[in-house]
């Protein structure tokens, strides 16, 4: 009778100078500030919550600020209701160390944010994840290749110090960053860390449930919305959404999360665009792709980032005239790419 085949064991990542660094740095001090980009989504909010979760289980102090308030879906994650803003902080506010998560620049911080890091006079230690990141931090752990919630798990589990909660968090921000593994950044490590998450406990039905399956009126009556006025035109797909349609809608901009994704489903199209009109006379713009186009590229061009099939920027100007400028810049493009 035949033995059975072993079964091979994955890869650990292993650990380089740097992450042994960051050890160093939460061994040799006792409080720590924590902060993401402006405009949190679950990879941002994942990693900031596990690792203040794991900073708490090593017996140090770890405050999150956020310049922008928690969305309704992700206030699920355990020490969500914890997180202040700048204008709220405790007047004994003097940490040792700044963590700075899933931030290409510290100006996607926010800018009371970024002011308060810089004047703190404190090290920085840089956690990202994208490709333009500026390595601004005095460590810098940027990884192309993997969410910023991998990089926090690797930590967790060099320090060996992982539970339900904390895998949870990590979970959600996988997901959130893959689009529930179906973006170009699925890739067999990200499949690998999601088992292993859920070895250690995360619930991962709760994360889908909160993620994709707590949609709110505002949202559904935007996404009609946009599904009745979305052009398309050859490859591209987009809507443009100013600030009398939030009103008349009775919707925030919180409520746009899905709605670019979903116009790139549509068949044939290799970018989708949602123009958001924001207070002050300016544009968000958020891209989306498929097939190989680097939408990251466009939205450096505009002064923005993120990643080549996700990425976005803001820009001033009334919105028709944005929508324009995009526009032309992106056909130019994607013929220029044509073979």
């Amino acid at each position: 009778m035949r033995g059975k085949r072993a079964t091979p064991t994955p890869p650990v990542p292993q650990r380089d100078a740097v992450l042994e660094e960051i050890i160093d740095l939460i061994k040799e001090n006792e409080r720590f500030a924590l902060t993401t980009h402006l405009s949190p989504e679950g990879d941002a909010l994942g990693s900031a919550l596990a690792l203040r979760l794991i900073l708490r289980r090593l017996g140090k102090e770890a405050l999150i600020l956020l310049q922008d308030a928690v969305p309704q879906n992700l206030r699920f994650l355990k020490g969500a209701e914890g997180i202040r803003s700048p204008k709220s902080l405790p007047e004994q506010f003097d940490p040792e160390v700044w963590f700075v998560l899933d931030c290409a620049n510290l100006e996607r911080a926010g800018e009371a944010l970024a002011r308060l890091v810089l004047r703190s006079g404190r090290p920085i230690v840089n956690i990202d994840h994208h490709l333009d990141n500026s390595n601004f931090g005095q460590v810098n752990y940027v990884r192309q290749t993997a969410a910023a919630a991998q990089l926090i798990f690797e930590l967790a589990r060099a320090l060996e110090v992982i539970d339900p909660e904390i895998a949870t968090s990590i979970y959600a921000g996988i997901v959130a960053d893959t689009d529930a593994f179906r973006n170009a950044n699925t890739d067999a490590l990200a499949l690998r860390d999601a088992a292993a998450l859920m070895e250690h406990g995360a619930r991962a039905n709760e994360v889908i449930v909160n993620l994709y399956e707590r949609r709110t009126p505002g949202e559904l009556r935007l996404l009609g919305w946009t599904l009745l006025h979305a052009q398309i035109e050859d490859s591209l797909a987009w809507a443009a959404l100013s600030r009398q349609t939030f009103a008349e809608l009775g919707a925030s901009h919180q409520d746009t999360e899905h709605l670019v994704d979903t116009l790139r489903t549509l068949d044939g199209v290799r970018v989708a665009l949602l123009f958001k009109e924001l207070d002050g006379g300016r544009v968000k713009v958020s891209f989306r792709a498929k097939g190989g186009f680097k939408v990251n590229e466009v939205a450096r061009h505009f002064g923005g980032g993120g990643h080549e099939q996700a990425a976005g920027c803001v820009i001033s100007g009334e919105l028709a005239r944005v929508e324009g400028m995009v526009l032309a810049e992106l056909r130019r493009r994607l013929d220029a790419s044509q073979p």
